[in-house]
C-alpha cells in the first residue's frame, strides 16, 4: 500500500460519506475511518460502524481500546469488510478516551500495548499498523520513544504514523494538544534514520501539500488532518503532486454531479452529514456564503447542484 499521502482520522469528520468526497477529489489517497472502539463494532451492529461501501480507496480501519480480548473480536468482524489496514489509536489526547484508558495514555503501558497488538496481528487478515504521538506529558521522546517503536516492531508492526508532538493529558483539550506542544519534525526524520526497515509517516501541522512532498521526502509518506478537511477542494491536486497522475483528472462540475448522484441514494440523516461534508468545497470563492446556504437549506438537490455549479462557473469566468 502506497502511503505517501493520507488523511487522518478525525471524529465526527472521516465518516464513509466524507471518504466518499475524497476518493473523487483523489484516487490515490489513503483514507482513514474515524476511531470506532472495539466495543462500538462487538456489541453493537458492525454494519453501521463498519460500512465502507462505495469506496473504492483503501482505506484503513482506526479502532480505539485497550481490552486485548475485544481488539481481537473487532480485528476478526472487521476481516469482512473492505479495509486495506487496520490501525490502533495510540495518539488521541482527549479526558474521555483518557478514562477510557485508550488513546496516546496507552504509550505509557508498552507491555498492555503488546498485548493488543499480538491479539489483533494474531487474527488479522490485513495489516495491523500504530498511530502515536512522540510521547506522553514528561516522557522522553528519545529513549522512552525509541525504545516503544522497538518493542512494537518485535511483535510484528511495521507501520508507523507519527503525530510530531508530544501529548500533554493534563490541562489541554483534544484542540489545544493539535496546536499548542511544539512540533518536532527531527525527532520524525529521527526514528526513520534509526528504524529504516519500518514505515514512518508524519502528521501534525502540514498545510502546504507542495512543500511537504520536498520537505518529507525521506520519509514513507505524510499524513493530513484539518487542512484536508477544512479545504478539501486542494485534494484534486493530490493525485498530480504526489503520484504524477492525471488518469480520471477531475473537475469541481464533476465532482459536484457526482455527489448529487450518491446523495441521492442516501436516506434523509445521511443525506444532511453528507451535504454537511461539502460546506468547505466552496471556500474563498464569490458567493461561498450562498453556497453554504444552499447545503443547509431543505431545497431540492437538483436546484441545490444546479446552483453550486452556478456559483463555480461564475468564479471560473471572473478568474480568467
Amino acid at each position: 500500500m502506497d502511503r505517501t499521502f493520507c488523511i487522518a482520522p478525525m471524529m465526527r469528520r472521516t465518516d464513509r460519506h466524507f471518504r466518499y468526497l475524497c476518493g473523487l477529489l483523489s484516487k490515490e489517497t489513503i483514507l482513514f475511518t474515524e476511531m470506532i472502539h472495539a466495543n462500538a463494532i462487538n456489541r453493537c451492529d458492525p454494519e453501521r460502524f463498519l460500512n465502507n461501501s462505495n469506496i473504492s480507496n483503501a482505506t484503513v480501519l482506526q479502532v480505539g481500546g485497550s481490552c486485548p480480548e475485544e481488539l481481537k473480536k473487532a480485528t476478526l468482524i472487521a476481516n469482512s469488510y473492505n479495509y486495506s489496514e487496520i490501525n490502533l489509536n495510540l495518539g488521541c489526547p482527549s479526558s474521555k478516551v483518557q478514562s477510557g484508558n485508550f488513546g496516546a495514555v496507552l504509550m505509557k503501558d508498552v507491555n498492555l500495548v503488546k498485548n493488543c497488538l499480538s491479539e489483533m496481528i494474531k487474527v488479522s487478515s490485513k495489516e495491523v499498523s500504530v498511530k502515536i504521538r512522540l510521547g506522553v506529558d514528561d516522557s522522553n521522546i528519545n529513549e522512552g520513544l525509541d525504545y516503544f517503536i522497538e518493542e512494537l516492531s518485535q511483535i510484528g508492526v511495521n507501520t508507523f504514523y507519527v503525530h510530531a508532538r508530544i501529548a500533554l493529558l493534563k490541562g489541554l483539550d483534544p484542540k489545544e494538544n493539535r496546536t499548542i506542544p511544539p512540533l518536532n519534525y527531527e525527532r520524525v526524520f529521527k526514528i526513520k534514520k534509526d528504524f529504516k526497515r519500518l514505515n514512518i509517516i508524519v502528521n501534525g501541522g502540514i498545510e502546504d501539500f507542495k512543500i511537504a512532498k520536498d520537505e518529507f521526502q525521506k520519509l514513507d509518506g505524510i499524513m493530513v488532518g484539518r487542512a484536508a478537511y477544512d479545504l478539501p477542494f486542494k485534494l484534486l491536486d493530490v493525485d498530480r503532486i504526489f503520484f504524477n497522475s492525471t488518469e480520471g483528472n477531475k473537475t469541481m462540475l464533476s465532482v459536484i454531479d457526482e455527489m448529487f448522484e450518491y446523495i441521492d441514494s442516501l436516506n434523509f440523516k445521511d443525506e444532511i452529514k453528507t451535504k454537511f461534508h461539502m460546506l468547505n468545497l466552496f471556500k474563498g470563492l464569490n458567493n461561498a456564503k450562498k453556497s453554504r446556504l444552499l447545503l443547509l437549506s431543505s431545497e431540492k438537490n437538483d436546484k441545490i447542484k444546479c446552483e453550486l455549479k452556478n456559483i463555480l462557473l461564475a468564479s471560473e469566468n471572473q478568474a480568467a
